[in-house]
């Protein structure tokens, strides 16, 4: 059986990545030995497991790299030195403003994943003597250090994913991603989350000498849903929205909206915690805590969302981010129980919205989010139906686990054949 060695910022250790990855490891370790490589910190660590993981999947947990002023002084020497280094700075020189920011991101990528390739081999995770997919799931130092170690393992192909701060420039200090291309030749696949994804990679990042063939779109999915929402009237509507609460996903906005809801008896449930949670218990209470038609509920961090759905009544998701990498699962769960969605015109939301929901601005005010709200809120009953049918319909085509899978599997089959 193939050796995957699967890559992970801190799975089975933290919570931010247990949604997007076990699905897949389930599948996976049908058809290879799993061993996971996790870069998971000290109080992560200590957390414990996020989940249990199958007797059959091994974990090595090789920590953070934690830079010291040796690591940061041979990697300044090494980067002049190294061909790769050389063809980062020459980039970043001819590149124009933020020449400083680049340089210092590009410097500490470098030392990361220098530090992370000797951790790597100290590991003894690699083997010369048996069949072998290197699977990073980000774009980041992890993938560089195997990258740069393959040199040792040539016949060993390695695939990436790649999601939001991992590919976008805009979504890191300097806007450039670092050691783009010096990793792009010699990976044997990117994978994207969206489509959206793949074309920003294509026009802004791609090397042009790289072939398209190694660039494929592959959503994450989900499970299949235990049950159908029912869609039947009733005095109060319930509205869901599902994030970490972080400037980034503007969950003030759907506060503000909220708040000029006046002829509709609402209750709205957010699932997610964060940095800004106490600043939106108070912005809510300011908004909406005199209004009789309107109540609220933030349930904080939920490990199980499925069983969420499976026990509540959902009419309406709604999701008011500024950007988004790719096509968020929490949107995908929610099309899955056939729930219509009210999403912003923004990175892999905007191939998930069409006869299943509303499409806001980018940059939607309140007025606009309260009109979207009551519109699926206030439509016919026939109508809903339709809307709840096509989400789940564009669930079962686009996102559903077993058939996002099958094409990973087959690009994992090639690359081992080959």
């Amino acid at each position: 059986m193939t050796k995957l060695i699967l890559a992970t910022e801190s799975f089975p250790y933290g919570r931010g990545e247990k949604t997007f990855i076990l699905p897949e490891i389930e599948r996976l370790r049908q058809y290879y030995d799993i061993t996971i490589v996790s870069h998971a910190n000290g109080e992560q660590v200590k957390e414990g497991l996020c989940c249990e993981l199958p007797e059959d999947v091994k974990a090595v947990c090789i920590g953070r790299p934690c830079l010291t002023a040796w690591d940061k002084a041979k990697a300044l020497v090494s980067i002049f030195l190294d061909r790769d280094g050389r063809t980062e700075l020459r980039e970043i020189l001819k590149g124009g403003a933020n020449k400083g920011e680049r340089l210092y991101q590009s410097l500490s990528f470098y030392a990361q994943s220098r530090v992370d390739q000797r951790k790597l081999r100290q590991s003894h995770i690699l083997t010369a003597n048996e069949p072998m997919i290197y699977y990073s799931f980000w774009y980041t130092y992890f993938c560089y250090s195997m990258v740069r170690e393959k040199r040792r393992y040539p016949a060993v192909p390695i695939v990436t994913r790649t999601h939001g701060v991992d590919l976008y420039h805009e979504r890191i200090p300097g806007g450039r991603q670092p050691f783009r291309h010096q990793m792009e030749k010699h990976l044997d696949a990117v994978l994207f989350a969206c489509v959206y994804g793949q074309k920003y990679y294509n026009s802004y990042v791609k090397d042009e000498e790289t072939c398209d063939d190694k660039m494929h779109v592959c959503k994450l999915g989900t499970e299949r849903p235990g049950r159908q929402m029912p869609a039947d009237g009733r005095e109060q509507w319930e509205l869901l929205s599902c994030s970490n609460m972080i400037p980034l996903k503007r969950i003030q906005l759907i506060i503000d909206g909220l708040a000029q809801i006046q002829e509709l008896k609402l209750h709205w449930t957010h699932i997610g915690d964060g940095e800004v949670m106490q600043q939106m218990r108070e912005h809510a209470k300011r908004m909406l805590g005199d209004k009789d038609n309107i109540r609220y509920t933030f349930e904080g961090f939920v490990g199980n969302v499925h069983a969420y759905y499976e026990h509540n009544q959902v009419d309406c998701f709604i999701t008011t981010s500024k950007t988004e990498g790719g096509c968020p699962v929490s949107i995908q769960e929610a099309m899955s129980y056939g729930i219509p969605v009210i999403g912003t015109d923004v990175g892999g939301i905007t191939e998930m919205i069409a006869d299943n929901g509303i499409l806001l601005p980018a940059e939607p005010t309140a007025a606009e989010i309260a009109g979207a709200i009551r519109k699926i809120m206030t439509q016919e009953k026939q109508e809903l139906q339709k809307m709840k049918r096509a989400s789940y319909q564009k669930w079962e085509s686009e996102f559903d686990i077993d058939k996002s899978f099958r094409k990973v599997h087959e690009i994992f089959e090639d690359l081992a054949v080959g």
